[in-house]
């Protein structure tokens, strides 16, 4: 049995991971777990998983459950000071699914200690995944990604030379602003934004993939899993999201990996590795498919796809600006303060700001990223 601890558990990844725990009590056992706000959906999981311990900070809401405290007393599990002290806790897996830079020291703290990190954490691996690497190599852990795409591409590799490899092929596809025309794309509303045609996640990566944003992360991503310079990275669009990402090889043979679109099938390939998950997604039927299809990004439609593609080229300084920026624009954007076309604006100041940056230290990260969202917040007339 895999002990696991789960940061970010009330958030939809965290609750997909905790939906295939459950599934499989005699394969893992939950040992942490950390929320953000969602105090009764925690407060329900430790009921349920009787973790050894958890984080909530006691500052993401007025008042704490004396639940929370009855727990405590009866040695059913321990509140912790920080994500970073959680990660630092014996487990097997931990599992990274919390929003925004705020996972960064527990990455750290997981790979330390030679821990397995399971990250669907964008942002973190945008902004430190050299250094991940590179602490992944000197302590002997292990980085698994738990986006479908990384998690397609990581299966693909397996027992493959990343010299023999010419292009690793991420698909995307499009958002929920796929079809709208162009000359009404600048003032859809969040909500229109946040009605995904194919997948169920969180508010932040639903418009993120409305713009696209969340298809640039991920060629940032790559670049640092997999160690490939930016060149090496293309985009695809494929609207079925049946395909989830390919890899193409010097003699042009490709591997790519199919299956039903379901987050499932990529967190048991975390969870269960180096072995297959059981039956984690349904099978697909290959002779139901009418159309598999494919074409070239649209700049047009998705300059931030764009904007994220030129900060890969540029360097770590850049990747952070502009993913510190997009954390702000979105979260203005939901509360309704910008308009939908302002964050490709805004994230294109933010990246002639920021350029010439270059690499940067793990310790100088988070000063880069508050840098850029003081300046966004400058853009916008916000905060």
């Amino acid at each position: 049995m895999k002990t696991v601890t789960v940061l970010g558990s009330t958030g939809s990844v965290g609750r997909q991971v905790l939906e295939v725990i459950e599934k499989h009590p005699d394969a893992f056992k939950v040992v942490g777990l950390s929320a953000y706000t969602n105090e009764d959906l925690l407060r329900e999981q430790i009921e349920k998983f009787s973790p050894n311990h958890y984080y909530f900070p006691s500052g993401a809401v007025e008042v704490q459950s004396s639940l929370f405290d009855i727990l405590e007393d009866k040695n059913f599990t321990k509140c912790l000071s920080s994500l970073e002290e959680t990660a630092a806790q014996p487990s097997d897996i931990v599992v990274l699914a919390v929003s925004g830079i705020a996972g960064l020291w527990a990455a750290v703290a997981t790979l330390k200690r030679g821990g397995t990190l399971a990250i669907a954490n964008k942002e973190t691996i945008v902004c430190a995944g050299r250094h991940l690497k590179a602490l992944e190599k000197k302590y002997g852990g292990k980085i698994l990604p738990l986006d479908t795409e990384h998690s397609a591409i990581f299966a693909c590799l397996k027992g493959e030379p990343i010299k023999q490899v010419r292009r690793l092929i991420l698909t995307a596809s499009g958002g929920a602003l796929r079809d709208v025309p162009l000359d009404k794309l600048a003032n859809v509303k969040p909500e229109e934004a946040l009605r995904h045609p194919v997948w169920s996640m969180g508010k932040k990566v639903t418009v993120d993939s409305a713009t696209l944003f969340n298809k640039g992360l991920e060629i940032i991503e790559a670049m640092r899993l997999f160690e490939v310079g930016a060149d090496k990275v293309d985009v695809l669009m494929h609207r079925e999201s049946i395909i989830h990402s390919l890899v193409e090889f010097t003699d042009g043979g490709m591997k790519a990996l199919l299956s039903v679109p379901d987050m499932k099938l990529s967190i048991e390939s975390a969870l269960y590795y180096p072995d297959h998950g059981v039956d984690s997604v349904n099978p697909l039927k290959l002779d139901k498919l009418a159309n598999l299809s494919f074409s070239t990004p649209d700049f047009t439609r998705y300059p931030c796809l764009a904007l994220a593609m030129a900060a890969a080229r540029m360097g770590e300084g850049a990747c952070i600006a502009v993913s510190a920026a997009d954390e702000v624009l979105v979260e203005e954007y939901l509360k309704g303060k910008i308009k939908f076309g302002d964050i490709s604006k805004t994230l294109a100041r933010v990246l002639t700001k920021f350029d010439s940056i270059g690499d940067v230290e793990l310790e100088d990260i988070l000063g880069i990223d508050e840098r850029a969202r003081k300046y966004t917040y400058s853009m916008i007339g916000a905060k």
